[in-house]
């Protein structure tokens, strides 16, 4: 859904904090000798070379329709940030933009993410927009021989032999969901060299190169759904459940959690739905002291007194 009104507040809140110095260009007063911040609507029209009068009606959003490639360049002289891109494409146009006005974002991820990984028993890690893996937990690394976590974790995946090995039934049940991902990867990034690359690395494989020019399907993400088969490099032949999170701040990166289960092929639970009931992972020390095994204690010591209290041993 549009937002003209919020259009035009967000690009003459970014107009005010550019000094118009920084293009050579006199800052205008008002009627009383007074500068005016920032650039002006003529300042604006010059740095774009439009028409006069052309680049108000796109601020003021009185143009029938307004094309993500005609904000580009307004984005760029306004110094917008990835988010304030992001919503002035929103406004203008109803959808988010397919395209990063940086190709670097999605390449740092905070550290705190690292914590995360820290504290988790499933086999968890952290890649940027690219799959390059930025961070990874000690279980991650059980799954491969060796214990050598791959630097593109895509890349692995798609090409790698003993990945065709480790990812059961690859061919059916992975590549199918790998090539709609890095797909939809590089049309939200199309400056990234590392997409690219892996992209055209892809074709040149005859089994991936079958699917990937196929035409394109429905975008295919990693979903909690459904579990595919995996060979553990340690633990053997079992499934896979893939949980996916985005780390906010870090456009097209993720947070990867593995879920891992030998045997049958699970059978999750129906899907969670609001509100929740309590905490999935209950707190020992809210357990109710009555609950307490009588085994525990020690038969030589003396009957505590009655009641017992809860840490009479």
């Amino acid at each position: 859904m549009r937002d003209r009104e919020a259009m035009q507040a967000l690009l003459a809140r970014a107009r005010a904090r550019v000094e118009p110095s920084e293009f050579g260009l006199a800052p205008r007063g008002d009627p009383r000798g007074r500068k005016v911040a920032g650039l002006t609507h003529e300042h604006m029209t010059r740095l774009l070379g439009w028409p006069e009068h052309k680049y108000g009606y796109v601020e003021r959003g009185r143009l029938a329709v307004i094309e993500t490639e005609l904000l580009e360049p307004i984005a760029r002289i306004l110094h917008l940030s990835d988010h304030e891109w992001e919503a002035l494409v929103l406004y203008a146009t109803g959808v988010p933009p397919a395209y990063r006005l940086d190709p670097q974002l999605g390449r740092a991820v905070p550290s705190p993410w690292e914590r995360v990984l820290h504290g988790s028993r499933e086999m968890a890690y952290v890649n940027d927009a690219a799959w390059d893996v930025v961070a990874y937990n000690a279980a991650f690394a059980r799954v491969f021989r060796r214990r050598e976590v791959p630097g593109n974790v895509m890349r692995w995946m798609l090409l790698h032999p003993e990945a065709r090995v480790t990812l059961g039934d690859w061919e059916h049940s992975w590549l199918p969901l790998l090539v709609p991902q890095l797909r939809a990867a590089v049309a939200a990034n199309p400056h990234n060299r590392t997409l690219a690359q892996l992209q055209a690395d892809a074709g040149r494989d005859p089994v991936v190169a079958r699917v990937l020019q196929a035409p394109p399907g429905e975008y295919i993400g990693p979903r909690a759904e459904n579990a595919l088969p995996l060979l553990h490099s340690e633990l053997g032949p079992g499934w896979a459940t893939l949980c996916a999170a985005g780390p906010f701040g870090v456009p097209g990166g993720r947070l990867m959690f593995v879920l891992f289960d030998q045997g049958e092929r699970p059978q999750h639970a129906p899907a969670l739905s609001a509100p929740a009931s309590g905490p999935v992972d209950p707190d020992p020390g809210d357990a109710d002291p009555g609950d307490a095994d009588p085994g525990d204690a020690d038969p030589g010591d003396p009957a505590p007194p009655d009641p017992a209290p809860p840490h009479a041993q």
